[in-house]
């Protein structure tokens, strides 16, 4: 078992650790954000060119534009859509799921493989999604409220995942959990997800915007599946490499608000040797200022 370096963390050590980590096992972290996301991947590589396919017949341009219209083409595009949204929040929700046991098992000292990440998903899918869902609700309430509340609401409940899936707790109980840790550290919150933003941005710029464009200032009879297929690989490499980060830092950032609010520093070496104190707390609870 490697050392642990359990202790209170400032912001930057955090930042420096998250870097860190995603070098030092950027396999690990690539792979287990690359299966899902394949799945995906090939998922929308056949629906464009099955709707190429359809759009664009051998009858010239009329009959090409009168395809683009038909009430066929369109529910089918349609319904292809909901099916790719439904199979994404499923796909990432898997991946990130995985990579929080990932960054635990590494950061408490263990060993993590892909494989062993996605064991621990097994049974896990509907609470990840839950919390996803019930957190898109919360802070999209609070942005159609406010701008302001909206982003606090963001930042307050940025660990409500490590929490569900390290603690074995539900939806509500994870967002009201999230609310308790972050309480106070909201700012670095809220600096974690600007550079995250700032990042996201960047990888898009460099793997998606140039295809984009092209695919915008092509000509639908002239678009060829060549194309399409180099934007969703753009896509798909631009995921793999920057989605990691996120939950790397907001694992992280979860272990270092226990250590900060409940001594899990303490916790853990006592249950490291297989002892307790008298008065020690339990996982999830919040010890007394």
């Amino acid at each position: 078992m490697a050392s642990v370096d359990l202790r209170p963390m400032t912001l930057g050590e955090v930042l420096d650790r998250t870097f860190s980590l995603y070098k030092s096992h950027f396999w690990l972290f690539a792979g287990i954000m690359s299966w899902p996301f394949l799945i995906l991947l090939l998922f929308n590589i056949s629906l464009r060119g099955l709707g190429m396919s359809r759009a664009i017949p051998s009858g010239g341009p009329g009959a090409a534009h009168a395809a683009t219209l038909s009430p066929s083409l369109i529910g089918g595009a349609v319904g292809g859509g909901i099916i790719a949204f439904v199979l994404y929040l499923a796909l990432a929700g898997a991946a990130q799921a995985a990579t929080v046991f990932a960054v635990s098992d590494l950061y408490l000292g263990k060993s993590a493989t892909i494989a062993s990440s996605y064991r621990q998903v097994r049974g896990n899918i509907g609470r990840v999604l839950g919390v996803m869902f019930l957190t898109g609700l919360v802070v999209g309430v609070g942005f159609i409220l406010l701008i302001v509340p909206g982003i606090i609401l963001l930042c307050r409940t940025g660990v409500a995942v490590p929490v569900a899936m390290l603690e074995d707790t539900g939806p509500r109980d994870s967002l009201s959990r999230s609310m308790d840790l972050t309480k106070g550290f909201a700012m670095q919150m809220f600096l974690i997800f600007l550079l995250l933003w700032v990042l996201g941005l960047v990888a898009m710029a460099i793997f998606q915007v140039p295809f984009t464009i092209l695919l915008a200032t092509s000509k639908p009879q002239s678009l060829s599946f060549g194309l399409l297929l180099l934007q969703n690989l753009s896509s798909f490499v631009s995921q793999v490499l920057v989605g990691p980060v996120a939950t790397i830092a907001f694992c992280l950032m979860y272990y270092n608000l226990r250590v900060r609010k409940e001594a899990f520093d303490l916790q853990h070496l006592m249950k490291s040797l297989g002892t307790t104190t008298p008065g020690s707390a339990a996982p999830g609870t919040v010890l007394p200022a």
